[in-house]
C-alpha cells in the first residue's frame, strides 16, 4: 500500500519543553507517538528512548511474524527495558515514563499497540472510530463500576496513568487488531492534543469530513484548531491516509 502521511509536534504552554515524540516510517510501515510523564524528569528522553526502542524491534522481527502478538508484545517490553536502562544509567532521571501508542502494518492488515492515554482513531466518508481506551486511573474505575462518566471527570487523579513505558519492571500493552482499505486514515495523537481541541465532537466531525483531505492540510487544520485555544499541553499528531492497495 501506499500512504500519504504528516506529522507535527508543537510545545503548547508546559515550561518544561515538549516531552512529545512522533516517530514514523512510511517505508516499513510503523508509525508512533509518545509522551513523556509530566511531572517526573526526563520525559523528553524517555518518550524518544521508547519510540526508537519499540520501532528498532519491530524491524528485527521476520516480515510475516511482525504482527503476532509475542513479537509486539516483546517490542513494548524492548521499549521499557531501553527507558528503565537510560534511568539506571542516570539517576537524576529515575523515575521515568512515557506513553506508547503505535500502528503496525502488514498489507491492509495491521495491530495497533498501545501503552497510556494518547489515542489512535480510524476514519472514513462519514464514519469514525477510536480504537484505543485511555489508560487511567479513572478508567479503571469507571470500568469497575466505582463511579460513573461524571464521577470520573470530578476524580482528582483522573488523568493518572494505570499504565506507562519504563515505571515497573513490565508492561503489558493493549493490542488492537486492524484491518484498513483506500481512502481510510489514521490519527494518532498525544493526550496534550485531545484536551486542547474544542468539545461537542469537533475532532469526530473533522475525520469524519475529511474524506478529500489530504494528510498534511488535515493534520495542520487539527494543529493549528489546539494551538488557537492556547493549549497548556505540548500537542502531537501524525495522520496516515491510504492511498492504495499496490
Amino acid at each position: 500500500m501506499r500512504f500519504d502521511w504528516f506529522a507535527i509536534s508543537e510545545q503548547g504552554g508546559d515550561p518544561a519543553g515538549n516531552q512529545d515524540y512522533a516517530l514514523v516510517d512510511p517505508d516499513g510501515r510503523v508509525f508512533i507517538v509518545a509522551d513523556g510523564l509530566g511531572g517526573r524528569p526526563g520525559g523528553a528522553r524517555a518518550s524518544q528512548t521508547a519510540a526508537s526502542a519499540f520501532l528498532e524491534a519491530v524491524w528485527q522481527a521476520p516480515d510475516a511474524a511482525r504482527l503476532d502478538r509475542a513479537v509486539l508484545q516483546q517490542a513494548v517490553a524492548r521499549a521499557n527495558d531501553a527507558v528503565r536502562a537510560v534511568a539506571r544509567a542516570d539517576p537524576s532521571l529515575e523515575g521515568m515514563g512515557t506513553t506508547l501508542s503505535a500502528v503496525v502494518l502488514a498489507g491492509a492488515r495491521g495491530k495497533i499497540v498501545h501503552v497510556g492515554d494518547s489515542r489512535v482513531y480510524h476514519f472514513g466518508r462519514g464514519w469514525v472510530q477510536q480504537l484505543t481506551e485511555d489508560q487511567t486511573l479513572a478508567t479503571d474505575l469507571v470500568a469497575r463500576r466505582y463511579f460513573g462518566e461524571e464521577g470520573a471527570a470530578r476524580f482528582h487523579l483522573r488523568n493518572a496513568l494505570s499504565r506507562a513505558v519504563g515505571i515497573k519492571p513490565t508492561v503489558e500493552a493493549d493490542l488492537i487488531d486492524l484491518t484498513v482499505a483506500p481512502g481510510d486514515g489514521l490519527l494518532l495523537a498525544t493526550d496534550g492534543l485531545m484536551k486542547a481541541l474544542p468539545p461537542q465532537g469537533f475532532l469526530e466531525n473533522a475525520l469524519a469530513q475529511a474524506a478529500d483531505t489530504d494528510a498534511r492540510t488535515l493534520c495542520r487544520t487539527i494543529i493549528d484548531t489546539a494551538l488557537g485555544r492556547d493549549p497548556d499541553d505540548h500537542i502531537t499528531a501524525v495522520v496516515v491516509r491510504v492511498m492504495d492497495g499496490e
